[in-house]
């Protein structure tokens, strides 16, 4: 019984563990123009459109969960003596369609009944076909860095990802990273990046 109960807790220990990391794919494309050397550390402040100001609050929220990544990118938050200003944007599209899971002939396919197979005294009875929904979350991230002194716009990313989960806030910091892979030199093209979601503190 002991066995049993210590290979039981192994197994939930082990499945636990595997369901705590989330691992995103994000489409990546970047484009560079800079004029001179890229400073390091790159101090920048936040800079918004007119349309983030509606909602200040989430935008804060936005700006203040991608400030880790942008720091382990070599850009930090210095708004008194800023080069360069960042202006970050998110959009999450939610697509929704309904599946018939089992086919047409039901769970049990066409031998079992529950659908239109074939029947008899010892088959089960038809069972309903519940179509369930399928939704996909399409998320979207992008930086714009702009040289203050100049007004040109130096550095610009977009990231985008498709899930079927919603992980709510913590894909910002995650896309953050994939946007700003090979800063501030990035690979030409569009790049897939992935990237894994640690767990959320218990």
């Amino acid at each position: 019984m002991t066995a049993w109960r210590a290979l039981a807790l192994a197994a939930a220990v082990l499945l636990s563990g595997c369901a705590t990391v989330t691992r995103v794919d994000n489409d990546v494309q970047s484009f560079a123009s800079w004029t001179s050397a890229v400073p390091r550390p790159l101090g920048f402040r936040f800079e918004r459109l007119p349309s983030q100001l509606i909602d200040a609050n989430a935008q804060d929220t936005v700006e203040q969960l991608a400030l880790p990544a942008l720091a382990q990118a070599g850009l930090v938050l210095d708004a008194q003596n800023a080069r360069f200003s960042l202006q970050i944007g998110t959009q999450m599209l939610i697509e929704s369609s309904w599946s018939r899971p089992y086919g047409p002939w039901g769970p049990g396919g066409p031998w079992m009944g529950g659908g239109r197979g074939m029947r008899g005294p010892f088959m089960p009875p038809f069972m309903p076909m519940v179509p369930t929904e399928v939704r996909s979350y399409q998320r979207l991230l992008s930086l714009v860095l702009r040289d203050l002194a100049t007004g040109q716009v130096v550095y610009e990313t977009q990231a985008s990802q498709d899930s079927r989960w919603p992980i709510g806030n913590a894909f910002i910091p995650a896309m953050v990273t994939a946007a700003l892979h090979g800063f501030p030199n990035p690979p030409q093209g569009l790049q897939r990046i992935t990237v894994d979601i640690p767990p959320a503190p218990q």
